[in-house]
């Protein structure tokens, strides 16, 4: 059941944090903020009792010479336990936005191509639309949850095409989205020509991609030669340094050059191997 006072203060905190409540709705999630922002507080309040709780047993368990600076940090810790569930769930909430908009510009110039298609064939606006929102797994599940949106604003909200799109771009985490949606509302409004838009703006992010992979690619590159280089130079300094303690009796055993093989260099390839893909405009 729902607490009536901590909801009244939750609906006051959520009408106060515009810019969260911007960043909440453009994740697409079926709750709404108001309901988010409820729970966050329920586990903000969870955090703070369980940590009180476990200082005071803590605490009990000491004996009975307790000083003042220890009973004053345990409410301490946990109002600051409160206040990292807190700012952890804002900021998810804000990574889930930006990583929502990464996915749908690494997708986007495809799903353009697809709609270009589409007005060449003279395919209304709003099923271009609805054809690209069941084509999640070809363009990405997001790129088809906007389209999805705009959907179904006009079908449960009564809106027509020009105002959904319109609503549609101003709760979108990508920019080139929004762009889209503004110029597909202009151009079709004036009664322009949609196809020639779409011409445009496909050969624009086309070239923008090409640009971007091969900037990724002189990247790899580049990444590859330092990254083999320091796992040589690594390599060569660790048997140096296992020689070095075997020779003066303090290692009778090849200890360093194991960790060197089976910790340090799978650790640093990992990460290269996870920077190159989390930087590859394609993903």
């Amino acid at each position: 059941m729902i607490s009536l006072p901590l909801k009244k203060f939750t609906d006051r905190l959520a009408s106060g944090d515009s810019n969260c409540r911007s960043n909440y709705e453009k994740c697409r999630h079926n709750a709404s903020y108001d309901i988010w922002v409820y729970h966050t507080a329920l586990l903000s309040i969870s955090a703070f009792f369980v940590v009180n709780l476990t200082g005071s047993l803590y605490l009990v368990s000491s004996g009975p010479d307790i000083g003042l600076m220890a009973l004053l940090s345990v409410p301490l810790a946990g109002m600051v336990a409160a206040s990292i569930v807190y700012y952890a769930r804002v900021y998810s909430v804000k990574s889930m936005k930006e990583y929502r908009g990464t996915l749908i510009d690494a997708g986007l110039v495809h799903a353009i191509g697809f709609m270009l298609t589409m007005a060449e064939s003279n395919v209304p606006l709003r099923n271009m639309f609805e054809n690209l929102s069941h084509l999640g797994s070809v363009y990405g599940d997001d790129i088809s949850l906007e389209a999805a949106y705009v959907i179904s604003l006009v079908e449960e909200d009564g809106m027509d095409v020009i105002s959904a799109l319109r609503k549609a771009q101003s709760l979108s985490p990508s920019i080139v989205w929004q762009e889209l949606l503004i110029g597909i509302a202009e151009v079709h409004g004036s009664g322009g020509s949609l196809n020639d838009y779409l011409k445009v703006k496909y050969h624009a992010l086309t070239e923008r991609k090409r640009l971007a992979m091969e900037k990724y690619r002189d990247s790899v590159q580049g990444m590859s030669s330092v990254y083999l280089s320091l796992v040589g130079i690594a390599s060569i300094f660790v048997s140096l340094i296992n020689l070095v303690f075997n020779m003066a009796g303090w290692l009778s055993n090849d200890s360093f050059v194991w960790l060197d093989a089976l910790a340090v260099v799978p650790l640093g390839s990992f990460v290269v191997i996870r920077v190159m893909r989390t930087s590859n405009p394609e993903v």
